[in-house]
């Protein structure tokens, strides 16, 4: 195999095929590898953890057809700290492929590409194209909703659902919920469809979509696809049984609160400084056109702050973990929202009016589960005196 290129194609194929492979290598050495495959049409990157694969074309001018592997991650760092208006000659001599740019020569050894894994065609069930920028958009305000790690595999992907010409991606951890939707007005195929794509993907998919252009999706059986300009993921969708999160969310809203998300969120940010490790809880405290946040920390201290806007009901106190609250605020592109709140133990629902096919809902802390700091404060001063 014997190409040259330019390296800002070369250096943005390295980077998407290298953010997918598997670096534990594990029993298969060569899934830490990206697969470079030479041919009259260009030069193919590949990579895959076995779970998900990366495919990148890239215009090249082939002096000799070929396919290897190299180390991804390696080949990643070299090539970006290659001129950047430079010419990349990449060839495969024995066991070896030399990367030269100017006077930049790098000799890497390869793995066999016979040892690549393949994955083997599929046949879509249902194809239906959405703006990059919407999907990009549409991942962004899920993904923060879903856990790190849980014995509930299934809740370690966004649940992606088509019907009605709706595009809907739903993500929950059981306290944070995510919900947004598009329209997509052609579908072919079957027309409805349902798959959870892993984290993994979704956060590729973030960082590469750009701000112009469609994706094309395509459910196939337990696996979905995501094309866009010279980039294509497949990947397999996570099985079991997505909770009915219809059920969760309240229908009724007696309580809505108008609030500026930047200001609410600076608040918040300020009564968490002295929240304990355990839930960061703070209180909030709706009354008399305002809203008092309270936190405390035994080893800490105390907070007390209050902020202003429009609030005339009966007196409401609300407890919740700040960092989420805060984390669910930041996914609004528009600072004013609304707080729809049906009692105090209830999920409460943040919207926006920009947005209206887009809702985000956080579990609140029960009150009588957080120890009142204050009156357990005077006692320990009373013992103390005593």
């Amino acid at each position: 195999m014997h190409v040259t290129l330019p390296q800002k194609e070369l250096e943005l194929a390295a980077q998407v095929v290298s953010s997918l492979v598997d670096r534990t290598a594990g029993p298969l050495p060569v899934l830490g590898n990206l697969l470079m495959e030479a041919s009259e049409q260009g030069v193919t990157f590949r990579g895959t953890d076995m779970e998900a694969l990366v495919t990148v074309n890239v215009g090249a001018t082939v002096k000799r057809p070929g396919r290897t592997t190299v180390p991804a991650d390696t080949f990643r760092d070299i090539v970006k700290l290659l001129p950047p208006q430079g010419e990349v000659s990449i060839e495969e001599i024995g066991r070896k492929v030399e990367v030269q740019c100017e006077t930049n020569d790098y000799k890497l050894m390869t793995l066999p590409a016979e040892d690549f894994p393949e994955w083997p065609a599929i046949t879509g069930e249902t194809k239906f194209q959405i703006a990059q920028k919407t999907l990009k958009n549409m991942v962004e305000a899920t993904v923060y909703a879903l856990p790190t790690k849980d014995h509930r595999r299934v809740l370690l992907g966004v649940l992606f659902e088509l019907a009605d010409h709706s595009l809907r991606l739903t993500a929950t951890d059981g306290k944070k919920l995510a919900r947004i939707s598009a329209s997509v007005p052609e579908v072919e195929g079957v027309g409805t469809g349902s798959i959870v794509v892993p984290r993994k993907i979704l956060d590729n998919l973030a960082r590469f979509l750009g701000s112009e252009g469609p994706v094309e999706i395509e459910f196939a059986g337990r696996q979905v696809t995501f094309r866009f300009n010279n980039i294509h993921y497949r990947c397999n969708g996570i099985d079991g049984k997505y909770p009915d999160c219809d059920t969760v969310i309240p229908k009724d809203f007696p309580i809505t609160i108008d609030l500026n998300r930047d200001v609410f969120t600076q608040a918040s940010r300020r009564a968490g400084i002295v929240t304990d490790d355990k839930n960061k809880s703070i209180i909030l405290k709706f009354e008399n056109n305002s809203c008092q946040f309270a936190a405390a920390a035994h080893d800490i201290g105390t907070f007390s702050g209050k902020i202003s806007l429009d609030y005339t009901g009966a007196p409401l106190e609300l407890a919740f973990n700040y960092q989420f609250l805060n984390d669910t605020l930041s996914r609004f592109a528009s600072p004013d929202l609304k707080m729809l709140i049906k009692n105090a133990t209830a999920p409460v629902v943040f919207k926006s009016k920009d947005e209206e096919t887009r809702l985000a809902l956080l579990m609140p802390i029960k009150l009588s589960d957080l120890k009142p700091p204050a009156s357990a404060g005077s006692d320990d001063d009373e013992d103390e005196e005593e």
